[in-house]
């Protein structure tokens, strides 16, 4: 599997506002947050930085590691 920034929730689905017996998994991969949460995770998960800038480069976005 991708890597995860952070674990795996279960999402519940509601129907007109009311819980339902019915959920989702929702994974929290590298490539579906956005650039602006990457960037922002780079300081906070030092564990996670080369996977973060890797992302990052396949994006096309300069990061000055500075």
């Amino acid at each position: 599997m991708a890597p995860k920034l952070k674990p795996s929730t279960k999402e519940y689905i509601k129907q007109n506002g009311k819980m339902t017996n019915r959920w989702t998994i929702k994974h929290h991969t590298v490539s579906s947050a956005t650039t602006k949460e990457l960037i922002d995770s780079l300081d906070k998960l030092p564990r996670k930085k080369g996977v973060i800038l890797k992302e990052l480069a396949k994006r096309g976005v300069q990061v000055d590691r500075g």
